[in-house]
């Protein structure tokens, strides 16, 4: 059994299973006789609706995540290279296949029973956007083993094929733009905050709905024992009024047999 392949089976399939499958994944392991093995695979975490969106896709569709990874290559070359025109064709394919994407990993995931909400669509939408930026983002995503979105910051393409028509036009690198204003920062960095404050959040409801589930579990097979015991209740009891009914039959079978014994007694020594 391998780790990393225990890993993608949990982080693709229904997250509602994730801990029983977790459970059951660990035990196998623990009865093959390795105990570390199975220590390791209790500690994998559950992944978010959108993380495991992405992981959906990356099992389902490996051909797309790969043409995404190849574009990211021509986009990084056409960067390097600073030509704007290419690189305004490369972002409009960009925005096409990132578009194509998200929709495929929001529909795998709703013919799962999961529909994603706008937020999980973002979610979806930035971690491909990460995958097609930066090559360990990429293998990441390809593994299908993410547990929370990833997140990428750069320079937009429409700015940098901009930057490249310029130089290109010029001979010159592009003049700096001027800082942005205070309050452009400050409303920034609020997003960032928040951003992160809601990943946060996310991570104590993963947390909280593990609990709950495993909570859910106990619960349902408390209830399974309780039924099973009643049974076995009921079928003793069933038992002990049949013994009870046959101690009756024996009871009135001697006393029977003490009085023929009686009267035969008695006759006998009449004679």
């Amino acid at each position: 059994m391998d780790l990393r392949k225990v890993a993608r089976e949990l982080r693709t399939g229904d997250p509602v299973e994730f801990v029983t499958s977790r459970d059951a994944a660990a035990a196998r392991a623990r009865e093959s006789g390795d105990a570390e093995l199975a220590d390791r695979i209790k500690k994998l975490r559950k992944p978010t609706t959108a993380a495991w969106a992405v992981n959906l896709l990356a099992d389902r569709e490996p051909c797309e995540l790969r043409a995404l990874h190849d574009l990211g290559e021509r986009l990084r070359n056409a960067q390097r290279e600073l030509r704007g025109d290419e690189l305004r064709e490369l972002a409009a394919e960009r925005t096409r296949l990132l578009d194509r994407l998200t929709g495929r990993a929001v529909e795998l995931a709703a013919e799962r029973g999961h529909e994603l909400a706008q937020t999980g669509r973002e979610q979806v939408s930035q971690t491909l956007t990460a995958a097609l930026s930066d090559p360990e983002a990429a293998a990441e995503v390809q593994e299908a083993t993410l547990t929370k979105p990833l997140e990428y910051s750069g320079f937009g393409l429409d700015d940098l094929a901009a930057a490249a028509i310029r130089r290109q036009s010029t001979g010159q690198e592009p003049r700096p733009e001027r800082p942005a204003k205070a309050t452009e920062d400050s409303g920034e960095a609020k997003l960032l905050e928040l951003r992160h404050r809601l990943r946060d959040t996310e991570e104590h409801l993963d947390a909280a709905n593990e609990t709950l589930q495993r909570a859910e579990i106990a619960c349902q097979e408390a209830q399974e024992r309780r039924e099973r015991l009643r049974e076995e209740l009921a079928a003793a009891d069933s038992e002990l009024r049949d013994r009870r009914r046959d101690l009756e039959a024996a009871r009135q079978e001697h006393e029977r047999a003490v009085k023929a014994k009686s009267s035969a007694s008695k006759a006998l020594g009449d004679r």
